[in-house]
């Protein structure tokens, strides 16, 4: 079922439960993934170890995203988004009665880190391949828009629970709440409509695995967004994964990490707003430079903020030149994939954005070799702001790429 006449996404009412459904999933896994760096800090006291612990998580999941891809394109879209939300509920509910019952051994929580990522790139790729058959042509970008935001909502929705339940009853209830948030999309799936596939489009061999890489490598727009987006999210977004360790610094506890996730979460969505009411026109690529300039800009001054209260509207604003940024990727992206290989093309780019959760263990990395945690943080950012000033003077297709959702 496509949205009625209008430009609004949200005047169809599958689109609308579809947004419910994945709005309590990115709940559910804000939740366990602030519990969970909580946890391996209080377990090992190590920055390093905070990275480790993502990219534990980013390396499976980067596997699963084209499986997840493939399946999309395979199968029912809903009947494999119910079963990954059935999974992940079991899986985070387990490590609750884990913390509850004592100690969790650093390699069980690596362990159960490893399934919640394999969960995870599962779950990318069949979600962001369903939500556009729900949709006319023309209401895309307000899809884009909407599916952002809700995810930025979730980034200040699920850290600040996160926090207030660890700091007034523990570790095991955020858990709990996390694995009732990833439970809701099982039973909202089978009341979406399925997305509809081409006969004969999705064979059995091998070469589904390749399709969405082949596509993205023949064309050299995808290549350069591909490549602007691990840098941003590898060098840059690091710093929230060892925000424990970032927070010690100011004599914070669990409710303060969770307000500054809240603060980075209300600037990402107030600049996925911003992107979907903006009309760059010919200009989308200095829209997407733009965004993750200031991205980058404003974490290097955060890493030297003096005070907690000054890193909240630094926080603000650097996520809101993210949430610019990312948007706009994705817009580009989803307006120029033919449906029949939709899966495919985004499992294979959500791939670049978990490589990003490798951006803790390199954030993490560089602390623990300087022993300093505020230039450990602002490394990354200064070295993507040169990477875009590269892409800027040397890559002609961004500066004439065009808004065309």
């Amino acid at each position: 079922m496509r949205t009625p006449m209008g430009s609004s996404a949200f005047a169809s009412p599958p689109f609308r439960k579809y947004l419910g459904g994945t709005l309590s999933a990115n709940i559910g896994f804000r939740m366990q993934s602030v519990a969970l760096a909580i946890l391996v800090y209080r377990t090992t006291g190590s920055a390093l170890d905070l990275g480790l612990v993502s990219a534990i998580g980013a390396a499976p999941a980067m596997l699963c995203n084209v499986l997840g891809g493939v399946l999309a394109d395979r199968h029912d879209t809903r009947l494999i988004w119910a079963i990954n939300a059935g999974v992940s509920t079991m899986v985070v509910g387990a490590l609750a009665l884990l913390v509850f019952v004592g100690d969790v051994p650093i390699s069980q929580i690596y362990t159960l880190a490893a399934l919640m990522g394999i969960v995870a790139g599962v779950n990318v790729p069949v979600s962001q391949s369903y939500y556009p058959s729900l949709l006319a042509p023309h209401a895309l970008k307000s899809g884009v828009t909407l599916n952002g935001m809700g995810m930025s909502v979730a980034s200040i929705i699920g850290p600040t629970l996160a926090g207030l339940i660890i700091a007034t009853i523990d570790l095991y209830a955020a858990f709990a709440a996390a694995a009732i948030c990833w439970s809701l999309p099982a039973f909202i799936a089978f009341s979406l409509p399925t997305r509809k596939t081409k006969p004969g489009q999705n064979t059995r061999s091998l070469s589904d695995f390749r399709v969405g890489f082949d596509f993205i490598r023949t064309h050299r727009l995808f290549l350069i967004l591909i490549g602007l987006v691990v840098a941003n999210f590898l060098l840059v977004f690091g710093w929230l994964q060892t925000l424990p360790a970032f927070i010690e610094l100011f004599a914070g506890g669990e409710r303060e990490i969770g307000y500054a996730f809240t603060a980075a979460g209300i600037g990402a969505t107030l600049g996925i707003f911003l992107a979907g009411r903006l009309k760059p026109g010919a200009r989308l690529g200095y829209q997407i430079l733009g965004g993750t300039a200031f991205f980058a800009s404003m974490i290097t001054c955060l890493s030297f903020a003096p005070s907690f209260y000054l890193l909240l509207p630094l926080a603000f604003l650097a996520h809101a030149g993210n949430g610019i940024f990312s948007n706009s990727c994705i817009v580009a992206m989803q307006s120029r994939i033919p449906e029949a290989i939709r899966g495919r093309v985004m499992g294979a780019v959500s791939i670049a954005f978990n490589l990003g959760t490798f951006g803790g263990m390199w954030t993490g990395g560089i602390i623990a070799l300087l022993g300093d945690v505020r230039w450990g943080m602002a490394a990354g950012p200064l070295g993507m702001l040169v990477i875009i000033l590269l892409v800027l003077v040397t890559q002609r297709q961004i500066r004439q790429l065009a808004d065309t959702a």
